[in-house]
């Protein structure tokens, strides 16, 4: 009965190291991929608090986009939704860089209806005519 004891804890507390020597690089990896997550959802609720855009003026086709918030766009990457339909056929000047305080001129090619413009970190503004 001693020996089979003995062998019993020594084949349990393997079995525990074992064990634990799996679940660590686990648990940290799963940690800092949590921990990651956390900071970039942090960074995109902080830029969308500090991003704000406004449709300033509508004349035909073209519309003057300002914007109003503190974080510099990319207007290369604004999406344009025309009466519920994602329009792809429209142009952005100037392209690129978009700061602050600065409009710019978006060629929808429509003169009226319910247009949505969605910046890269997801601001919108609404108009219609």
């Amino acid at each position: 009965m001693g020996f089979s004891l003995s062998a019993v804890v020594i084949i349990f507390t393997a079995a525990l190291m074992y064990m634990a020597s799996i679940f660590y690089p686990l648990a940290d990896l799963s940690y800092h991929r949590i921990s990651q997550a956390e900071k970039d959802s942090t960074e995109l609720m902080h830029e969308k608090l500090n991003s704000k855009i406004i449709i300033t003026n509508w004349d035909s086709n073209n519309i003057t986009v300002y914007n109003n918030g503190s974080i510099t766009l990319d207007s290369s990457k604004i999406n344009l939704i025309h009466d519920g339909v994602l329009e792809s056929s429209f142009t952005v000047d100037p392209q690129g860089v978009w700061s602050p305080k600065t409009s710019i001129n978006i060629d929808v090619g429509a003169a009226t209806g319910r247009i949505k413009i969605i910046a890269s970190n997801g601001v919108t503004d609404y108009d219609f005519k």
